[in-house]
């Protein structure tokens, strides 16, 4: 079994270095991906502990920060998220995670990024031409996880991507894939995640582009196709603890350290505080982070019959945005 995980651990960290997602560069690759709305977290137990969470497994939603949490659930798991984030955009998330039995376990999870049609603006026309367009952005996709011990997990998920903006369409497939690894020492748990993992992508048909024709000085238009740009992978890796464990009260901290693709690192600090199985706190800070700093939730949890209904907030403090605000709400039976 020691050997099975180390050649996991071994190709795991083969893909990373073939794919040179360790360069060293920092905030000067921002800006160089697309699907970026992939990077906006789509829990509200995930967000309240600044998204410290690729060590936990808390509910559905897990799946979309590791895929290897899906196989860590022994009930069948429910979740849905509104997110209302700056300018009136609004993301909606769903996810669903259950076992085939004890080994095999599988999720379904799927979002939408959206807001209503706006008005057309030109530089000759800067209050509208009476012309309006839509921007979405949505993704699906199918979850994997195999228990292979008590301890070790691994899960992958395959993904379809799409985005739709003012009528330029753009699609692809990304692949997530996690470990979740409990270490033995009280509740210490060990997970790493290689997320939005893909070919690069552009928007399918052509542009007019104004350039200078260097022969007459004159301005000349152009057909010309779009760029390529990378999906925004990260790699994330991160610990977590029980450090009080009480029949009533419990309080869990977790660290992350995030590798994305398309900014400098980053770690996130978390915890979670609970009474009675029924009452939630939580708090969490990013270190090295320009526009995100603190964050903190809370969520109730109730029993009725054999269904278990959790209702989570959580605020994100932005610098110069309007903060977003996120809602979800758990189902585990």
């Amino acid at each position: 079994m020691k050997l099975k995980i180390a050649h996991i651990l071994f190709l795991f960290s083969s893909l990373l270095y073939s794919q040179n997602l360790f360069p060293i560069l920092g905030g000067q690759r921002a800006g160089t991906s697309v699907f970026t709305f992939l990077k906006i977290g789509v829990s509200a137990k995930a967000e309240g502990m600044a998204e410290a969470v690729v060590a936990h497994h808390q509910n559905a939603s897990s799946i979309f920060y590791n895929p290897a949490t899906v196989a860590q659930f022994s009930q069948t798991q429910i979740s849905v998220s509104r997110i209302q984030w700056p300018a009136d955009i609004q993301y909606d998330y769903f996810s669903v995670a259950t076992s085939i039995n004890q080994r095999h376990h599988i999720g379904v999870s799927a979002g939408v990024l959206h807001m209503k049609p706006m008005l057309e603006t030109t530089e000759y026309n800067p209050h509208g031409t009476g012309k309006y367009f839509v921007f979405q952005d949505r993704f699906i996709g199918l979850t994997y996880g195999l228990k292979m011990t008590d301890r070790f997990s691994f899960g992958v998920t395959l993904k379809s991507v799409t985005e739709d903006l003012a009528g330029h369409n753009m699609s692809t497939f990304l692949l997530d894939m996690g470990t979740f690894y409990w270490t033995g020492f009280r509740s210490l748990r060990f997970s790493a995640s290689l997320l939005h993992f893909g070919p690069q992508t552009k928007p399918e048909g052509t542009f007019t582009k104004r350039i200078l024709d260097m022969d007459t000085g004159e301005e000349v238009e152009i057909e010309t196709e779009f760029e390529l740009f990378s999906p925004p992978t990260v790699f994330r890796v991160g610990v977590a603890m029980d450090i009080l464990e009480l029949s009533e009260q419990n309080l869990t901290v977790s660290v992350q350290l995030n590798h994305p693709v398309d900014n400098s690192e980053n770690i996130s600090l978390g915890m979670e505080y609970s009474l009675l199985r029924s009452l939630f706190l939580r708090g969490g800070y990013k270190l090295n982070k320009d526009e995100v700093d603190y964050s903190f939730g809370f969520g109730v949890r109730k029993k009725i019959g054999l269904i278990i209904i959790e209702a989570d907030y959580a605020y994100t403090h932005f610098q110069h945005l309007s903060p977003p605000s996120r809602f979800s709400l758990g189902l585990s039976f």
